[in-house]
Formats: C-alpha cells, sequence, structure tokens
C-alpha cells in the first residue's frame, strides 16, 4: 500500500506557512494602521495645541495693551476730581478711539447707567440712558466686584439689533467708588484677526469663552439665527461639561464625537483673564493627514515584507521632522502678525540675564535700532533712570509668584541720545517650549504728562485767588 501522507506533507507544511505569513501580515498591518492612526491624531493635536498657546499669547497681549490704553484714558479723565470737563473727556475719548481703529465704538457711561458721550457723538442731552437695562445692571455688578477690566457677556445692541460684545473699564473716585465705565464695542469677528487660512492644520473654528459659559467671539461669524443661539445663552453639551469639571484647565483636548469621531478641540486658557480659547479641527483633517502618510506603506507592504520595519522607522523620523518645521512655520507666522498689528513698543528679554531677544517694528522704529543691535543690550540700557536694585525687586515679584504684572514710570532712551517718557507693564510669560521670559509692553505717555502739566498750569492762578 502507498502511504500518501508523506506524499501530501509537504503542501500542507507550505499550506501552514503561507497561512501563517498571512496571518502575521494582516495582524502586522492591522498593528500598523493602529499605531500610525494614533501617532497621526497625537501629531495633529500637537500642532492645534500649538495654534492654540500662540493664538492665546497674541490674544493676552492684545487685551493687555488694550487694558493699559482704557487705564491711562481712565486716568486722564480722573484729573479733574470733581464734575468731569464733557468737553475734554469728549476729545480723549475721540482720540482714543481714531488710535484703535479696531473697535466699533467707545462709549463713556455714568455710573447710573446714563451715556455722556462716545467716540463720535458729544455730550447732547438725548443721548440715551441705560439704568433700565438688566444687561447694565450685571456690567456694573460685575466692575465692582471683581477686576476693574472686564470683557463683558454679549448684548444685543439697541439701534441695529445686532450683537456686540465690550471691554469695559470702571472708572473710580478718590473714595474707590464706580464713578465712569469706559465701554468699548469690540467687533464680533474679533477673532479672524487669528485665523489661520493659508498653512496647516486646517481648522473649522475659533472661539473664545468666559468663565460663565458664554461665548465672546467666534470665527467663522454664524449667521443671525446662529448668532442668537451661541452669544444668547452659555454653552451646552460636552465641551461645556468638560471645561466645567475640570475647572477650566490651562491647556487640554478633547475629542468631539457624535457617535463617530467628527473632530478635536484644544483649549488654551488666557495666561491673565478669565477667558479659554477654544481651537477646533475636523475628523477629516485627521484622516486625510493619516491617508497621505499611511497609503505608500500600506501598499507596498503586500509587496517587500522585509522591508517594512525599515520604512516604518524612515516613516517616523520624517514625521517628528515635519512637525518641527511646521511648528516653527506657524510660530514666524503669528510673531510677525504681532510685530505688525501692536500699536505699542514690545520687548522680551531673558529672565536671568535681562538681555532683549525680541523687539516689535515699532520699537524698532521709534528707538532708531536695529534688532541686531537690541539684543546685544540689556532692558536697563533701554531705561538708564532704572537702577538694578529696584528693577531686581521688580521681577523677583514675578519670579516667585506674588504679581501677574507689574506697572511703573520711567524714561526711555533712543539711539541719537533723546528720551521720553514712559509706562512700562512687565509681565513673566511662558513660552511654548517650557521656558520663560520677560514681556514689557512701554507705552509713551509724553502726551498725558504734558496734558496734565498744563492743567496745573491752568489752575495755578486761580489756587493763588483762592488762597489770598
Amino acid at each position: 500500500m502507498v502511504n500518501t501522507s508523506s506524499e501530501h506533507r509537504p503542501g500542507r507544511i507550505l499550506t501552514y506557512s503561507a497561512t501563517l505569513l498571512v496571518v502575521a501580515l494582516l495582524a502586522y498591518a492591522a498593528f500598523l494602521v493602529s499605531q500610525s492612526w494614533r501617532e497621526t491624531k497625537s501629531e495633529q493635536a500637537s500642532q492645534v495645541a500649538t495654534v492654540a498657546a500662540l493664538s492665546a499669547n497674541s490674544i493676552d497681549i492684545y487685551f493687555t495693551q488694550l487694558r493699559i490704553g482704557m487705564q491711562n484714558l481712565g486716568a486722564e479723565l480722573a484729573v479733574t476730581r470733581k464734575k468731569p470737563d464733557l468737553e475734554r473727556a469728549f476729545a480723549l475719548v475721540s482720540r482714543f478711539q481714531a488710535l484703535h481703529t479696531e473697535l466699533d465704538n467707545v462709549m463713556l457711561i455714568r455710573a447710573d447707567g446714563q451715556i455722556l458721550l462716545t467716540g463720535t457723538t458729544p455730550n447732547r442731552s438725548d443721548l440715551p440712558t441705560l439704568a433700565a437695562d438688566p444687561a447694565f445692571g450685571k456690567i456694573r455688578d460685575e466692575l465692582q466686584q471683581g477686576s476693574l477690566f472686564v470683557i463683558s457677556r454679549p448684548v444685543m445692541g439697541h439701534i441695529d439689533k445686532s450683537w456686540i460684545v465690550s471691554a469695559r473699564y470702571a472708572v473710580t473716585d478718590p473714595a474707590g467708588k464706580l464713578a465712569y465705565i469706559i465701554s468699548a464695542n469690540l467687533p464680533v469677528d474679533m477673532m479672524q484677526r487669528y485665523w489661520i487660512d493659508s498653512i496647516t492644520p486646517k481648522i473649522t473654528a475659533l472661539g473664545l469663552v468666559r468663565d460663565d459659559g458664554y461665548l465672546v467671539s467666534r470665527y467663522p461669524v454664524p449667521d443671525a439665527a446662529g448668532q442668537d443661539t451661541l452669544y444668547g445663552k452659555p454653552l451646552e453639551g460636552a465641551m461645556a461639561e468638560y471645561l466645567r469639571t475640570n475647572d477650566h484647565p490651562q491647556q487640554g483636548q478633547m475629542e468631539l464625537r457624535n457617535g463617530k469621531l467628527t473632530g478635536l478641540l484644544v483649549v488654551r486658557r488666557l495666561q491673565h483673564y478669565p477667558l479659554t480659547l477654544l481651537v477646533e479641527m475636523p475628523a477629516t483633517e485627521i484622516k486625510a493627514a493619516w491617508w497621505n502618510d499611511m497609503h505608500a506603506p500600506y501598499f507596498l507592504m503586500a509587496l517587500v515584507l522585509a522591508c517594512t520595519f525599515a520604512f516604518y522607522s524612515l516613516k517616523s523620523q520624517r514625521r517628528a521632522w515635519s512637525v518641527e518645521k511646521r511648528r516653527k512655520e506657524l510660530q514666524r507666522h503669528y510673531e510677525q502678525a504681532l510685530r505688525e498689528q501692536s500699536p505699542s513698543e514690545i520687548f522680551m528679554f531673558d529672565t536671568d540675564t535681562l538681555q532683549i531677544t525680541y523687539a516689535n517694528d515699532h520699537a524698532l522704529e521709534n528707538l532708531g535700532y536695529t534688532l541686531e543691535q537690541l539684543q546685544k543690550m540689556t532692558i536697563l540700557a533701554l531705561q538708564p533712570e532704572t537702577g538694578i536694585e529696584s528693577f531686581g525687586a521688580r521681577v523677583d515679584m514675578l519670579r516667585l509668584g506674588e504679581r501677574e504684572s507689574i506697572s511703573y514710570q520711567t524714561v526711555q532712551a533712543r539711539g541719537d541720545g533723546s528720551t521720553y517718557p514712559v509706562e512700562v507693564n512687565l509681565q513673566l510669560m511662558s513660552m511654548e517650549d517650557g521656558a520663560e521670559k520677560f514681556l514689557a509692553v512701554v507705552h509713551d505717555i509724553g502726551a498725558r504728562l504734558q496734558a496734565e502739566e498744563n492743567i496745573k498750569k491752568f489752575n495755578a492762578p486761580v489756587e493763588r485767588r483762592g488762597g489770598r
């Protein structure tokens, strides 16, 4: 009898080996797909986090500049401590609005709700009052209970029935009681300034939300019906629950799902204001980036099994290089936007050596230095009247976390030897790489000091006659 089992054994071994190879290949393919998907999501989340960090820093700096400007305006309005000179107040408010062209309107409101004037309308008897408006009552309570500068809830405008978001600054009398409110209407689409349209990653929305859940601004701007839904009540849903549950974290991310993954949301809290930036990226962008990285090795894997591990290693290295390259492109993009849009002098300098590392175009033009020349100097070289001991005490308070920001007045020297008085707002900023630098926002106060001196000269004869 012929033993047929020995004749079929090589075929069975070959079939078994082929099956094992196919199973191993499919298992590796599943692992590679899963690993690549996780890495792609992580990579895209890292890029969106970079966008959020740079945008949050830019918005924080803008609000700081606006707060300093409104603070200076309030100080000028409070020079006369009794009844205000409304003609002079109109000139000051008009000048402030002309300097901040991004603002829709600037109003001076008395504490009882009476609108005294705007940047385009002097004091008139027919100007309306907001005393009976419940929204104004909430705004006044918020200013009296908290910070002197707040970004208010959105409110419906009385004239054109459109939504308005305002920055409010409280002007107090010598006793600390609320006397006036400076209200500056921010454009609802202000997030457009930080919208990324020409570089990756592709994001679908930017938003700014208060701690009470009210949306302050969003871009793209929704239609009129959508604005009523977004701005008329606090946000709801998974994102609002995430912020409340985590007590408005400094940074974080979550996946948006409606049965399946629909998008990625990254949040970043502003450093000095109770606002959180939202950056949303669609799932289609993640899938497109994943397929762009996977389609070539996915098809080649069936043909070149021996080269799969080497190919995957090279792919990982290329991704790491690509992430760093894109991050630097994003950083250059935002630094350039910040230099072009800032109306004040901005400096960044090292926390240990105090050596200047960055200055915007406005500072370079005003001082008469190049950036390379300034980078060889310390901040004290520009402010010769600022002593090292007093300056060291100020920055120590920032380093120890005793103060979030410090303001002081000094004299700043130009490259030609001329000087001018300035007010400096100093903050400690955390950079994307984890390092810390000092940020100085410098505001020329020469015009304000001259105005105060003129008022003193004007009042001097009256005071002498009153003394006699």
